[in-house]
């Protein structure tokens, strides 16, 4: 059951509008208040477009235009229809992964600067699971790499989809919800180069087989505590595997 809360108007102009930002930046700013101040909850409903609109004293179109960019955050799901309703999601989608993929499109951020990052995010999540050996994502890490040990002729796709799996099941271990989040926002963005650059080298079963090798070294220090082991293993196993990709992707220009 989801509730309804309410939202103060901000402050106006002499001329009746809402002064500083455009309409829509200050509904984006009353929510992210109430959000802040526990009036507003995940799974709590907002008041239809009719009501914000009068409220803010601003056009529906303006309202729409809110939720609209909300619903891109993954953060509301709207339903179209006569209550016109946004409910906060309680388990909120991944906005981070079109924006690490529209950076990286646009050259704002290289290749390099995205496996730097990744490479700074997963040896502290591989060190903190380690000292924090939870249970149930311990045992999601060791399912998903199961998947990849007993499928001998996995094709790459399929490959990659549990190589991410198992990434993101240790970043849960570390206990810091923003780790998957950033892991799997940097990951996606760099997704299709890397299946591409996976198609291209010649010795995928034997490069396959070494990354089983190397994903069970990892989580084998994690189950132990060793947390510098971990770290360690997982700085060389996506530095070693970065390297053989780019060495097979083609030349700018070529």
């Amino acid at each position: 059951m989801t509730r309804t809360t309410d939202l103060r108007p901000p402050r106006t102009s002499a001329a009746g509008q809402v002064s500083g930002r455009r309409a829509f930046e200050e509904i984006l700013v009353e929510l992210e208040r109430a959000i802040v101040s526990s009036d507003l909850a995940a799974g709590d409903r907002l008041p239809p477009e009719r009501e914000l609109a009068a409220r803010f004293n601003v056009s529906r179109t303006s309202v729409r235009e809110a939720l609209r960019v909300l619903e891109a955050f993954g953060l509301v799901r709207v339903r179209r229809g006569a209550d016109n309703g946004a409910t906060l999601l309680e388990r909120p989608n991944n906005a981070l992964a079109p924006l690490f993929r529209l950076h990286l499109a646009l050259q704002h951020v290289s290749l390099e600067n995205l496996v730097e990052f990744r490479t700074v995010i997963e040896t502290w999540t591989a060190d903190a699971a380690a000292r924090l050996r939870l249970p149930d994502h311990l045992r999601d890490a060791d399912e998903a790499l199961r998947r990849t040990e007993e499928q001998e002729g996995l094709a790459p796709p399929a490959f990659l989809a549990g190589d991410i799996e198992f990434h993101l099941a240790l970043a849960r271990g570390a206990g810091n919800p923003f780790a998957p989040l950033v892991l799997e926002g940097s990951r996606s963005a760099i997704e299709k180069s890397m299946l591409d650059g996976v198609l291209r080298v010649r010795n995928w079963p034997s490069i396959r087989r070494r990354l089983i090798r190397e994903h069970r070294a990892i989580l084998n220090a994690v189950v132990a505590g060793e947390g510098s082991s971990a770290a360690r293993l997982m700085r060389r196993h996506i530095g070693k595997f970065y390297a053989e990709y780019s060495a097979s992707r083609p030349a700018r220009g070529g």
